[in-house]
C-alpha cells in the first residue's frame, strides 16, 4: 500500500488510472444509453418527454446525491476500493434490469437503483486520485480520469444506436449492465487503499466539511457556475438524439452517432483541454483558471443557440459539437479547486457536497424543466386542439405531431443559453475570492 506523501507512479499509476477511467466510462456508458434510447422507449411505454425527463433526471439526481453523500461519509472511513467495487456491482446490475421495464413506475424504480449504485463512483474516485497524486498534478489527473464519462458517453451511444437498432432497447440495457460486473471484481483486487499507513486518523464530522465549504465565497459562487453549466450539458446531451430524429428525419443509429457518440468526442476535447490548459495557467496564477471556465461558457452560450435554432444539418451538427466542448472545460479544473480548500480526510465529503448542488440543480432540474417546456411549447405550436390527446404527448408517428414536438424540443434546448451566461457570470465571482480560500 502506499502512503499519503508515496504517490503512484511507473504501471501501478498506469494501472489505476486506466482501472478509474473505465469504471467512470461504464458508469456514464450505463446513464447515457437511456438518452440514445429515449424515442423508442417513448413510442413503446408512450411516455411524454416530462416522464422521460423525470427517468433521465430528476429522480435519478435526487437520489444519486443523498446517497453520495452518504457513501463518501462511508468512505472517509472504509476501504475506498472496496466500496467503490461494490458501487460498480448494483449500478450494473440495475441497468441490466432496465430492459424488464414494462411501465413508467417500473422504469423508474429500477434507474433509481442506478442511482443507488452510482452515487459513490465519482467521490470516491476523486478522493483516491487526490491521494495517488501530488497537488501540481491534480488537475490533470482529474481532467484524465473525467475523460472517462465522455468515453462512456461515446460507448452507450453507439452500445445504445446500434443494439437498439438490432435487437431492441431492452437487449442494449441487458447488455450495457455486464461488463460493470468484471470491472467491480478488478477494482476489488487491484487498487490500493492510499490511507493505510498515514498518520492522518482523524475524521472531521460532515458539519466541519459543509462549513468549511460554506464559508468560502469561491466554493458558493463555482458550485453555482458548475451547477448551471450541467444543467445546460444534462438538458441538452439527454434529448440530442430525439432532437436529431424529429427535427431532422435521421433514424436512430445516425441520431445516435451525432448526438451521443459525437457529444461524447466533443466533451472529451474539452475536458481535455479544460484539464491540461487548467494546470498550465494555474501554475502561475489560479484565478485564470476560472477565467478561461468564464471565457469558454461565454462561447458557449452563442453556440447553444445556434445548434438548436438553425435548419441547416451541417450548421446546426458544428454548432453542437463545439457547443459540447465549451461546456466540457470544467471537468478537472473544478473539482481540483475544490480539493484545494479541504484537507486530504475530507475530500471524498467535499466532492459529494459539491455534487449535491451540480446533480440537483443540474442533472435533476436540466431534463426535467427542458422536458416540461419542451410539452408545453410542442402544444403551442400544435394546430390541432389537443396536443396531449391528439398526439400521445407527441409519441405519435403522425407528420403534424412530429412537427409540433421538433419545435417545442428546439426552443426548449435553445433556452439552455440563458443558463449558460448565467454560469459565466459565477465564475467570474468566484475567480475575486480564490486567492483566499485556498490551503495549499
Amino acid at each position: 500500500m502506499v502512503s499519503q506523501t508515496q504517490y503512484l507512479s511507473g504501471w501501478r499509476s498506469n494501472w489505476t488510472m486506466s482501472l478509474l477511467v473505465i469504471i467512470y466510462a461504464a458508469n456514464l456508458a450505463d446513464r447515457t444509453i437511456l438518452n440514445v434510447l429515449q424515442q423508442p422507449i417513448k413510442v413503446d411505454l408512450e411516455l411524454a418527454d416530462w416522464q422521460l425527463g423525470l427517468v433521465s433526471g430528476t429522480s435519478f439526481a435526487i437520489l444519486y446525491t443523498v446517497l453520495g453523500l452518504l457513501v463518501a461519509r462511508l468512505s472517509e472511513h472504509w476501504n475506498r476500493p472496496r466500496l467503490l467495487a461494490a458501487c460498480a456491482f448494483i449500478w450494473s446490475i440495475f441497468t441490466a434490469l432496465c430492459g424488464a421495464a414494462t411501465s413508467f413506475v417500473q422504469l423508474l424504480l429500477f434507474r433509481a437503483g442506478v442511482a443507488v449504485g452510482e452515487s459513490g463512483g465519482t467521490p470516491i474516485s476523486h478522493s483516491l486520485i487526490s491521494d495517488y497524486y501530488p497537488v501540481e498534478q491534480r488537475a490533470s489527473k482529474l481532467a484524465l480520469f473525467s475523460t472517462g464519462a465522455t468515453l462512456g458517453i461515446i460507448g452507450g451511444a453507439l452500445l445504445g444506436g446500434s443494439l437498439g437498432e438490432t435487437l431492441g432497447w431492452r437487449w442494449a440495457f441487458v447488455l450495457a449492465g455486464l461488463p460493470g460486473i468484471l470491472l467491480a471484481v478488478l477494482a476489488a483486487i487491484t487498487l490500493s487503499e492510499p490511507r493505510q499507513g498515514t498518520s492522518e486518523d482523524v475524521i472531521p464530522p460532515f458539519s466541519q466539511v459543509v462549513g468549511t465549504l460554506a464559508r468560502k465565497p469561491t466554493f458558493r459562487q463555482m458550485a453555482l457556475a458548475t451547477s448551471l453549466t450541467l444543467f445546460s450539458t444534462s438538458a441538452i446531451n439527454a434529448f440530442a438524439v430525439p432532437h436529431f430524429m424529429r427535427t431532422f428525419g435521421m433514424p436512430l443509429v445516425e441520431a445516435g452517432l451525432l448526438g451521443g457518440a459525437g457529444a461524447g468526442i466533443a466533451l472529451l476535447v474539452g475536458t481535455l483541454i479544460g484539464g491540461y490548459l487548467g494546470s498550465a495557467l494555474g501554475r502561475s496564477d489560479r484565478r485564470k483558471v476560472l477565467w478561461m471556465l468564464c471565457v469558454g461558457l461565454l462561447i458557449a452560450c452563442p453556440l447553444c443557440v445556434i445548434a438548436f435554432l438553425s435548419t441547416d444539418l451541417r450548421v446546426a451538427s458544428f454548432a453542437f459539437l463545439a457547443l459540447n466542448v465549451c461546456l466540457a472545460l470544467f471537468q478537472g479544473p473544478v473539482y481540483s479547486i475544490n480539493h484545494s480548500f479541504v484537507t486530504s480526510r475530507m475530500r471524498a465529503t467535499a466532492s459529494a457536497v459539491l455534487l449535491v448542488f451540480i446533480q440537483i440543480i443540474g442533472l435533476g432540474l436540466g431534463p426535467l424543466l427542458i422536458g416540461i417546456l419542451s410539452d408545453q411549447l410542442a402544444a403551442a405550436n400544435y394546430p390541432g386542439e389537443d396536443f396531449v390527446q391528439e398526439c400521445d404527448a407527441g409519441a405519435s408517428p403522425s407528420p403534424v405531431c412530429v412537427a409540433a414536438s421538433a419545435i417545442g424540443l428546439r426552443l426548449a434546448l435553445a433556452s439552455c443559453a440563458i443558463a449558460i451566461l448565467w454560469g459565466a457570470f459565477h465564475h467570474f465571482m468566484a475567480s475575486r475570492t480564490l486567492r483566499d480560500d485556498v490551503i495549499e
